[in-house]
Parts: structure tokens; sequence; C-alpha cells
């Protein structure tokens, strides 16, 4: 959102977010002294828009099951933008589902912050945008253009990374639920902070993949962060996935932290189709075909559409990736 003021809009804003399969890595920073993550993008998102009444306060959403943290969000920037007095109706869509770990909270609160500052034509930059949204909660690094290391609960600390390879991703959803806030209040950071040195590992191999366009290499550092990990928060599905990894001749895998999602990464060109049967035949839980993207906030035409890639289960054919 940075750059020129823009001229005030009294049309509906929208502004398109991408959820994520968990983290790419998630740990502790020495360097920062406090937790760090790198989301892992995914082509699957949110869609947020916003349409002022500078005349009518209040804050008004249309899908109510959603409505505390767009809330909490839109009070706050329009306190931030100094247009308290003023009102909002804002209309979510998404196919992110919240309590997974797909950052479904980020793209909204995200969204919302953005879709607001332009509707009143103020550019924010980077940093505005990352302090307000760890602001209401513990943030995701998906508002970051590319991958970024995000310092998510505490200072609000970033460093871009640079553009990820779209590489093909199957994403296992056993189901259940974990909220954010509660998870993060009662996560034990003696334990967290145990995990420096092996966070400086993953982050040295991600920005090797990175910058060779090392796919293994991505790989690789997803995996060591995701079993690291398995000492703070354990979960069975990350034990088992490492198996069918090796099995589907996977790059690796990736985990949400504070979520069920679990997430197996291919090699560029790779046809889903194949380890999506396989996988199919193991796991009971949904298993979503998709790809690793870059984050960032996109501004919406209002004339286009919500993307889906496809969602298939244990009973389904598995499309193959999208291109």
């Amino acid at each position: 959102m940075a750059g020129q003021p823009v001229t005030m809009s009294n049309s509906v804003i929208t502004v398109t977010m991408p959820g994520t399969c968990g983290e790419l890595i998630q740990g502790w920073s020495d360097e920062w002294s406090e937790p760090v993550l790198v989301s892992c993008p995914v082509g699957l998102y949110s869609r947020i828009s916003v349409e002022l009444q500078p005349d009518q306060p209040g804050i008004a959403v249309n899908e109510p099951g959603h409505s505390t943290k767009i809330r909490q969000a839109a009070r706050l920037v329009l306190d931030y933008l100094e247009r308290s007095g003023w009102g909002v109706t804002i209309t979510r869509t998404s196919q992110l589902i919240p309590g997974r770990g797909m950052a479904s909270s980020t793209a909204d609160v995200v969204g919302v912050i953005a879709g607001l500052a332009q509707a009143v034509g103020r550019s924010l930059t980077t940093t505005e945008l990352v302090r307000l949204a760890c602001r209401i909660e513990p943030s995701d690094s998906t508002m970051l253009a590319g991958l970024a290391l995000l310092a998510y609960r505490g200072s609000g600390q970033f460093c871009e990374l640079g553009l990820p390879p779209a590489l093909p991703l199957l994403m296992l959803d056993p189901g259940g639920t974990v909220d954010t806030l509660t998870y993060n209040a009662q996560l034990d950071l003696m334990l967290v902070r145990q995990l420096g040195p092996t966070t400086r590992a993953a982050l040295e191999l991600l920005h090797e993949g990175l910058h060779r366009a090392d796919a293994a290499a991505i790989g690789a550092a997803a995996t060591l962060s995701a079993l690291s990990y398995q000492k703070v928060s354990y979960n069975p599905l990350v034990e088992q996935a490492r198996e069918w990894a090796t099995a589907t001749q996977s790059l690796g895998l990736v985990r949400a932290h504070s979520g069920s999602v679990v997430g197996l990464l291919y090699p560029p060109q790779t046809d889903l189709a194949g380890p999506g049967h396989w996988l199919a035949a193991r796991f009971e839980g949904v298993i979503t075909p998709t790809h690793l993207t870059g984050g960032g906030c996109q501004l919406e035409q209002p004339s286009s559409s919500l993307l889906c890639e496809g969602v298939f289960t244990s009973q389904s054919t598995p499309p193959a990736m999208k291109r």
C-alpha cells in the first residue's frame, strides 16, 4: 500500500489476500530475541470489500460469524486515519477456513486495513500496515510481498526474502480448529526460544532456495522447521505426512503451527493428480491441490471473480494442478 496518496473514493473498494498452508518456517530469532515466522502463501484467497459512509456512523459486517476481528480492525484503522465518526459496510468472501492455520484472520484484518486506507485516500507504508495488523492479533506475513520473515507477536519487525517459485502443494486438512489468540496466550516461549539455532538453519536453507531457485532447499527448510516445532506443539499428522512425503517424492512438508493443516510441497510442473489419488486412499480428511505463491494485498477490479483451484476428498477424484 506504500506510494503516493490517492483521491478518496465513494465506491466499493475490494482487496484480495492470499491464505496459507501454515508456515514454511516458525521458531525463534536470536537476533531479534522474539518469535518469528515465514508464512506459506498459497493460491486460496479471501476478499474484503469496504464501502465508506461518512454520514452514517457504525460498522456493518455482512458475514456476522466473522465480524469480531473485522470490526476491531475497522475501528482501529478509522481511528488511526482520523475518521472515527465515519461508518463503513464490510463484505467478506473467502475460501479460507478459520481455525485451520490458513491465515483467514490475517486476510480479513489486512483486507479491512488496506481497503479503508485506499478508500480515504491514504497510502499506508508497509511498516504501518504490519504494526496495525499485529495490534489486532499475532499475524501472518502474507501481508508482505513475496515471502517474508515476521516477528508476528511482538515488535512487528520484518524482512522481505523474495518471490518464491510456484511449487505445487497438496494441503491436508484433518478438521479441528485452533483459536489463534488462545494458542498464543498459552505458548511456551521458553520452548520456542530453544528453536533459535534450528530456525537460523532453516532460514539459511530458505535463502539458498530462493536465491538459487533450488526447490529442494525450500522443501528442506520447511521440513526442518516443521519437525523441530513438534516439541513445542505436537501434531501427529506431521509425522504421518513425513512418511507420505517420501512415498510420493515430495520436496518436504509444511505445517500450521497454530492450526491443523499440513502440506506437501512438490517439484515444479508436478501433476498433483498422481500423489493426490495416492493420498486420498490413505487420508480421511480433505486434500486441496494448490501452489506456493507470494504474499501481498491486491486491489481488485469490480468485475473480477475469486478463483478456486478445487478441493477433493478421499471419495472424489483430485483435479490436476491448474496453471
